[in-house]
């Protein structure tokens, strides 16, 4: 694949203009969503559409992929977003660029539990070895690729080099201050340029060199039944213990236990940690399911899983209960909203777990979940505003 990979001047002069974009918005005076995320994302994603459309063969249906990565860079330009998902779609949103550039260019590629792994695929890996695809060509273009190589590099060393000796010395410092007030030079819009264009080439280069990578087989771990029911088997005696406490606090405390409650409290007390044990009851199913693949030839442990699963929507709805309490309370916010989209997310993925273990799903297991998922993360950040709060309790109040 090395070897057979050419770069022309359409890729070189659409990258060096991407790169001039994103130092132009970084400068604008605008939104720090705009110029941080949607800027440098959406021209990440125009320049590979672009170079990537004409010379490859693609795979035409998974531009739907396009429609939630277009929502996601939206979400903080249409309305006012949480800090906590400006911050999430900066890790989000690679992860699926990197889905969907190996889906388009790579027919083994395919979403599955690995995908996230591909994405080291893309970034750091190789960023700088990649630059020696700049004079790949031999021909007449190879003195303007190498010059623009050379220029690169020395850029980078001489900016680095530089920002040390103006530490070291101050009269020197103040010598170069003059020198870029002189001739109105931003050592830092020229850093942010090289930077920009590495990224945007090394990823570029990536993309075409993993075009034919393969990704690996699941290899099922060899784990027996006798090790896996007993585990199942202590985890659902403590839900089991669980449940007969809650219905004892929730009733008549025919267990005696003289703890006095109110609703407030009880709302408040441990809700998060019952949003981690789901977490960790669906992580339990998860691997049981699809990396030790015993729950298909082990009835005792099928019983067993159906059974934390359903312990774990009966966990659910407790967590329910106590939110909308100490919403009636208190009303919404914005976490107290994620936080009932995150369970009603739960729910639905537990109830494909059962459906998975009962029978079957009809299709690709993965990519039925990361929709489920990923859809599930679109309205978390278009529902979980400010506004969208208000409009709430006003409703409720």
């Amino acid at each position: 694949m090395e070897n057979s990979l050419k770069i022309n001047k359409k890729v070189i002069v659409t990258l060096l203009i991407s790169a001039l974009i994103i130092v132009i918005g970084d400068n604008l005076e605008i939104d720090y969503y705009i110029k941080s995320i949607f800027i440098p994302f959406a021209t990440l994603l125009i320049s590979y559409i672009v170079l990537l459309k004409d010379d490859y063969h693609l795979k035409k249906k998974d531009y739907c992929l396009l429609i939630p990565i277009i929502l996601i860079l939206l979400s903080g330009v249409l309305i006012d977003i949480a800090f906590s998902n400006i911050s999430l779609n900066f890790i989000i949103l690679p992860i699926l660029l990197s889905i969907f550039f190996f889906s388009l260019t790579n027919k083994n590629y395919k979403i599955s539990g690995r995908s996230i792994n591909w994405f080291w695929k893309l970034f750091p890996k190789n960023m700088m070895n990649n630059l020696k695809y700049l004079k790949f060509q031999k021909s007449e273009t190879n003195k303007t690729l190498n010059v623009i190589l050379g220029s690169i590099i020395g850029g980078f060393l001489g900016f680095i080099i530089l920002m040390l000796l103006m530490s070291a010395d101050d009269y020197f410092s103040f010598f170069i201050d003059k020198i870029t007030e002189l001739f109105q030079f931003d050592f830092y819009n020229i850093f942010l340029f090289v930077v920009s264009f590495v990224l945007l080439f090394s990823i570029f280069i990536n993309i075409l060199l993993n075009k034919n990578e393969k990704m690996e087989e699941v290899k099922y771990k060899n784990l027996d039944e006798t090790m896996i029911v007993p585990i199942l088997s202590i985890v659902n005696i403590v839900f089991v213990l669980f449940i007969m406490s809650e219905i004892s606090k929730l009733t008549v405390n025919f267990l005696q236990i003289p703890i006095e409650y109110t609703y407030a409290s009880y709302a408040r007390e441990g809700f998060f940690q019952l949003l981690i044990v789901t977490t960790i009851n669906f992580s339990i199913v998860m691997y049981l399911l699809y990396k030790v693949n015993i729950i298909k030839n082990s009835k005792n442990v099928k019983k067993l899983s159906l059974l934390l699963i359903a312990f774990s929507i009966i966990l659910i709805f407790n967590s329910y209960y106590r939110m909308f309490l100490y919403i009636g309370k208190f009303g919404f916010t914005i976490l107290r909203l994620q936080v009932m989209l995150f369970l009603t997310m739960e729910l639905i993925l537990f109830s494909c777990l059962s459906k998975k273990i009962i029978s079957s799903l009809k299709y690709n297991d993965a990519t039925f979940y990361f929709i489920i998922m990923i859809s599930f993360y679109i309205m978390n950040l278009y529902l979980c505003s400010n506004s969208f709060i208000s409009w709430l309790n006003n409703l409720i109040s």
